[in-house]
This record gives structure tokens, sequence and C-alpha cells, in this order.
């Protein structure tokens, strides 16, 4: 039998509309008596009837979530473990995930047929254009991303990379590269300008040179390590703006012949999956990519039950995790 309001009320000896009220977050009480019907609720596993609060309400109980095409499948992706805790995090409240990917600038139908009553976008490749008129709409979050006036939960990529290239500095290293995919990306900017950052508060000149792009394509780490390779005298350190980009230059410089850490050391962005298993075992920035799914599903619920509707951004602390690829002999 399905635990009912009038179940949770029995046990914490309230009325069904005061329990409904606790666990709509609806309403004035006192802190004692929500706290209570709340713990009655878990301790008999109760779970609300979206369907029902649908008919009553005229909400839909159901969630969208948006990624754009290039990063399927997004279980290997950056975005997984991100999407698994936003999912993770609505079904614990009751809601269901409604994915959609995006292949073009369109409006994702889940939004346009008002089958969801939010949206949470994930990654940079979902620009303003497309952003603040589904804003308008309905209740939406990004995740990992940035636009004025749009709640947002992101990384703190600045003072990650700025810790990142730190470490290099505090070893020795001078000649240290950045890397990336695409500059036009804003969490890679973000990125370049902790790592310029970092140089110029070590009272070193930020260099052009240093600093490749590989674009949008796969294996992007090979022109990017193509331009490094050409300079005269090869950087004795790289500083990749994610894993992907710092296991290919691995790669590529292993192809080359030349050692990693004794000759270049290397170090990412992401601290992914693959990242204490490549060799040598990567140091990389780690992204808490599952708090930042949870946040941003509660802050979702939040938006669609009108609570502090005032836009935020919500960032996230970085931070460095050293293995052997930077020389240092960490794990």
């Amino acid at each position: 039998m399905a635990v009912t309001i009038r179940d949770v009320a029995k046990r914490a000896g309230v009325s069904p509309s005061t329990a409904s009220r606790a666990l709509n977050g609806k309403g004035r009480m006192r802190p004692e008596t929500r706290a209570r019907i709340l713990r009655a609720a878990r301790e008999l596993g109760y779970r609300p009837n979206v369907h029902a609060r649908g008919l009553a309400t005229r909400v839909t109980g159901c969630i969208g979530v948006v990624i754009a095409a290039r990063h399927l499948p997004v279980e290997r992706s950056f975005y997984g473990l991100v999407l698994e805790a936003i999912e993770s995090t609505l079904d614990q409240e009751g809601y269901h995930v409604v994915f959609s990917v995006l292949r073009d600038q369109s409006p994702p139908k889940c939004a346009q047929e008002g089958r969801v009553d939010g949206l949470a976008i994930l990654g940079t490749d979902i620009g303003p254009e497309l952003v603040l008129p589904l804003r308008k709409q309905l209740p939406l979050v990004l995740v990992d991303h940035a636009i004025p006036g749009v709640d947002s939960v992101l990384p703190d990529s600045e003072s990650g990379a700025r810790a990142a290239v730190e470490h290099l500095l505090s070893h020795g290293h001078k000649e240290i590269a950045f890397i990336a995919e695409t500059l036009a990306d804003p969490s890679f900017a973000r990125r370049l300008a902790g790592y310029r950052e970092a140089l110029a508060d070590h009272g070193l000149p930020y260099r052009e040179e240093l600093v490749a792009e590989g674009g949008r394509r796969p294996q992007s780490w090979r022109p990017a390590m193509e331009k490094l390779l050409r300079l005269r005298k090869l950087p004795t350190a790289i500083f990749a703006a994610n894993d992907s980009m710092a296991i290919g230059a691995m790669r590529v410089l292993q192809e080359r012949g030349i050692p990693v850490p004794e000759e270049v050391a290397v170090v990412g962005f992401d601290d992914g999956d693959l990242a204490p298993y490549v060799t040598p075992p990567l140091t990389s920035v780690f992204v808490p990519r599952w708090e930042m799914g949870e946040v941003a599903a509660r802050r979702l619920l939040e938006l669609v039950r009108g609570e502090e509707p005032r836009a935020r951004q919500v960032m996230l602390a970085t931070e460095l995790v050293v293995r052997r690829s930077c020389g240092c002999g960490g794990g």
C-alpha cells in the first residue's frame, strides 16, 4: 500500500492539511512542527503523487534536462554524473526527468509543448539567444554556464586554473603552455583567465605562442600540440583546459618519445573518471559534478515552487588533485 499524506499526518500528530503544507513547502508553521512532519515522511518512505498533484495544480511533475548533441553519448561525457545527480535529486522529490538533445538552436519540444515545469540546461553550447526567451516561459537553471540574469550553477574555473598553474610554478616551471579546444567556450576562457592571473602574480609575462587551440573536432589535442611542438623551445609544462586535452597531449608527447613528466609535466581540468588510470596518472583540477547537478536540481525546484525568484549564480569550489603527471609523485 502506498503511504499517504494521512499516514504522515498521523505519525507526526498533525492534521492532513498541515502535513500537506509542510511537504509542499507552503504556509507558516513552527520549524519544529515542519521538521517533525518531514521526519515522519522520511521514516514512512512517503513519495508525493505527482500525477494527482498535477491535476490539482496544473503542473506536469516533470523537469526537462537539455544538452547539446555533441556531448552524446552522455554517459561518457563530462555531464553524465551531473545528469545522474539531477535525476536522483528530482526523483527524491517525486519529479520525473524529460531528457532533450538539441541538434540546432531550436527550443526543446518539451518546453514548447508545455510538458515540463522547468528546465536544466547543461553546458555552454546553448547561448542567450535561446536561453533568454525560454526563461520568460518557465523556470530555468544553467549548469556549467552563466548568462547574466539567469540562475546558474558552475565550478570556480578561474581559481581552479590558478591553483593548477601555481602548483607548476612552485615546482620550478616557468615555461607553461595552455591548451584548449576553443577559447570561444566561456568555461575554457575562464580557465585561461586563471592561468594568466597566476603568471602575473609570479611576475611572468603572458605569451601568446604558449596558448594553443585545437578546435571543436575529434582529437583536437593534436593541432594544439603541433603548434607547441613547432616552438623553438618546448615548454616544460602544459596546463590543459580539460582532461581530454591533457590526456591527448600526453599521448602526442609519448608518440614523439618525450617522457611525461620527466621532460614535460601535464595537468588537466575536471578530474574525470579516466584521470587516475592513464599512464602516468593525471594531475587534474577536481570539478564537483555531482554537487553541480544536485544544487541545480534543488534550485530549479525552488523556482518551480515560486521560492526566491531573483536569479542567482552559485559557484562551487574546485580542488587540485595531484598525481604523477606533474612530476610530484602523487597517487
